[in-house]
């Protein structure tokens, strides 16, 4: 003898689908709130913090730069994530307190996009950053324009957020 289950009527399977998207909003929400920042949790979508190979080969390559602004090799191992952010890694970020050169750091450009890059120098209410993978920096930002500091990166987990970027959401 079968037995079957019955079938849920589509108005309780659309309402369990919207108060699952109502408790994930509020959990980010409220992680928002816990971290200080409107940006908690940031996918990266750009290979400008890629290290295409090994640190020391990184290093071979674009190490030029950092040593003429006086960050030697050590130095910048010893900053978050020394060996760069993939595209798809998910950054856990809190408010953007206590910087310093090396932090990595979520910024909004005066055009709008979110930018996530590295402190490489420091002036007063002014900072400039820089992707690891990019050859020249990027323009003087104003402390005010930060919107968090990463914590820490775990590989592969953005994707999904990545994805809805991808779609324009």
């Amino acid at each position: 003898m079968a037995i079957y289950k019955k079938k849920k009527p589509i108005a309780r399977e659309v309402a369990e689908v919207v108060a699952a998207f109502v408790i994930a909003w509020l959990a980010y929400q409220g992680l928002a709130v816990l971290t200080g920042t409107p940006l908690p949790i940031v996918s990266v979508v750009s290979d400008s913090m890629y290290h295409t190979d090994h640190f020391d080969n990184w290093w071979t390559q674009s190490g030029g730069f950092y040593e003429s602004i006086d960050i030697n090799k050590a130095e910048f191992r010893s900053m978050p994530t020394a060996n760069g952010l993939s595209r798809g890694d998910l950054l856990f970020v809190v408010k953007p307190i206590n910087l310093e050169v090396g932090d990595v750091v979520i910024y909004n450009r005066l055009d709008g996009f979110t930018i996530v890059h590295r402190i490489i120098e420091i002036n007063g209410n002014y900072i400039v950053t820089k992707g690891d993978n990019n050859a020249v920096h990027d323009q003087t930002i104003n402390v005010s324009q930060i919107q968090g500091k990463m914590v820490f990166a775990m590989p592969v987990l953005g994707y999904p957020r990545f994805l809805l970027h991808l779609v324009g959401i």
